[in-house]
C-alpha cells in the first residue's frame, strides 16, 4: 500500500497526496523513498506550484525548496510565500542564482527580521555587486548587527567610507600579547613615533565606478572559493572563453573599485588573494586576511612580502593561529614593519641554527641581532655547565 502511495496511484486530493509523498520521500530510504521524490518530481508544474503558494507548513515549504531547487519558478513562489521559513530562504540564497536573488534582496521586511540573508547574498558569488550593496544599505539603515560577518568593517568601509565603518564597526580590538620589557629595546633602535606612512592607505575610491558588473561577474565566476585550486591562468582562460575580457587578471583587478576588491578578496580564491594583498589600499588588503579561505600557508608567503603595510603585518602577528610555525616566525622576525614585542617573543624560542643566521644577518635591526648572539651564547654556557 505503502509502494502504491509512492506511485501516486492511489486516488486522494492533491493535497493530500503532496503531503504524503513528502512524508514518504523524508522519512524512508531505498527504493520507496526514490519513489516517492520520482513522483513528486511527475507532479503537473501547475499543480505543484499552487500548492507550494497555498501551504503554510514550513517543513513541506522547506522540503519543496531543496526539491525544487532547479525549478526557478517554484523557487520564486517559495520565496514570495510568507510562511516559508527565514533559515529555507537563506539556504536558498546560499546557492541560488539569477532572478530569485533579486527576489530575495528586494525582501527588506525579511532582510530585516533574519540578518543572516546579508551574508548568504554577500558571499554567494552569483550575486550581482549592485544586488549585495543593495543588502548591505538596507542593513545599514535598519542597524542590524552584522559584525559576526567575516570582514564586516572592510565591507562596511568599501561601500560607506571610513567613517561610516568606525562608527558601525567600532574599533578593532587587539588581541593580548605578552608584553616584552623595554630594556630589552636599545633606545637608539626603537621604532620612532613618527613613522612612515604605509603605501596601502583606505583612502575613500572617489567615486571610482570599477569595472562593469558582466566583467566582475565572470572574474567571480572564474576565482571562485568553491575551488580553490584554480589558478590564474586558468581563471583568464575562463573569463577569455566567455569574451568578457582578453586582459590578465592582475589588469582586471587594478581597475576595480574598492568594493569590488573588497568582495573579492572577501570570497575568490587564492590566487586573487595573492593579488589583492599587495593592494594599494589598506582595506583591501585587511580584508584579504579576513577572507574565510584564507590558510596559515598564504599567511607565510604574505609574511615574507617587505613591501606589506605596518598594519597587515601586525594584524597577521596578533593571530596565534598563523603564526605558529617557527618559519613563520622567522619571516616575521626578518620583517622589517614587524613589531618588536613580536619579535623578541619569537626569537626566545627559535633553534640554535635559526638563531645563527639571525646573529649573522644584516637585514635585521640590531636588536635582534644581539639578543640572538645572547642567547646562543647562554645555550652554550648551559651545556658547558651540564
Amino acid at each position: 500500500m505503502r509502494m502504491m502511495l509512492a506511485r501516486a496511484l492511489l486516488p486522494m486530493p492533491p493535497a493530500d497526496l503532496f503531503i504524503a509523498l513528502v512524508y514518504l520521500g523524508s522519512t524512508t530510504t531505498g527504493e520507496l523513498r526514490d519513489t516517492a521524490l520520482k513522483s513528486l518530481t511527475d507532479m503537473p508544474k501547475g499543480v505543484v506550484s499552487g500548492l507550494i503558494k497555498d501551504s503554510k507548513v514550513p517543513e513541506l515549504l522547506d522540503f519543496a525548496a531543496r526539491h525544487y531547487f532547479d525549478d526557478a519558478a517554484h523557487l520564486q513562489t517559495l520565496a514570495l510565500n510568507a510562511a516559508t521559513p527565514d533559515s529555507t530562504i537563506e539556504w536558498i540564497a546560499r546557492r541560488g542564482k539569477g532572478p530569485i536573488l533579486e527576489l530575495i534582496g528586494n525582501n527588506q521586511a525579511r532582510i530585516v527580521r533574519h540578518s543572516a540573508l546579508v551574508e548568504a547574498i554577500y558571499f554567494n558569488t552569483d550575486a550581482p555587486m549592485a544586488l549585495t550593496t543593495r543588502v548591505f544599505e538596507t542593513a545599514v539603515r535598519n542597524g542590524l548587527d552584522l559584525s559576526h560577518i567575516p570582514g564586516y568593517r572592510e565591507i562596511v568601509e568599501a561601500i560607506f567610507g571610513r567613517e561610516a565603518a568606525q562608527k558601525l564597526a567600532g574599533p578593532d580590538e587587539p588581541l593580548p600579547v605578552e608584553e616584552v620589557p623595554p630594556e630589552e629595546v636599545p633606545p637608539e633602535e626603537k621604532p620612532p613615533e613618527e613613522k612612515k606612512k604605509d603605501a596601502a592607505t583606505s583612502e575613500d575610491d572617489d567615486g571610482h565606478p570599477g569595472i562593469a558588473d558582466e566583467t566582475f561577474e565572470a572574474v567571480m565566476a572564474a576565482v571562485s572559493s568553491d575551488d580553490s585550486t584554480v589558478d590564474l591562468e586558468t581563471a583568464e582562460a575562463a573569463m577569455a572563453t566567455k569574451q568578457v575580457s582578453k586582459k590578465p587578471l592582475h589588469a582586471i583587478i587594478e581597475e576595480m573599485n574598492v568594493p569590488q576588491k573588497v568582495r573579492l578578496a572577501l570570497v575568490g580564491n587564492k590566487g586573487a588573494r595573492a593579488l589583492l594583498i599587495k593592494d594599494s589600499k589598506l582595506v583591501v588588503c585587511l580584508a584579504v586576511l579576513k577572507s574565510p579561505q584564507v590558510t596559515e600557508g598564504e599567511v607565510a608567503q604574505y609574511a615574507k612580502n617587505k613591501a606589506l603595510s605596518e598594519r597587515v603585518i601586525t594584524m597577521i602577528c596578533r593571530n596565534r593561529d598563523w603564526t605558529r610555525a617557527a618559519s613563520t616566525q622567522l619571516s616575521l622576525i626578518k620583517h622589517p614593519k614587524t613589531p618588536p614585542t613580536f619579535s623578541i617573543r619569537w626569537v626566545r624560542a627559535l633553534s640554535s641554527r635559526d638563531l645563527k643566521e639571525l646573529a649573522r644577518s644584516r637585514d635585521v635591526p640590531g636588536y635582534i641581532a644581539r639578543l640572538a648572539k645572547n642567547l646562543l651564547t647562554q645555550r652554550d654556557q648551559g651545556k658547558k655547565g651540564g
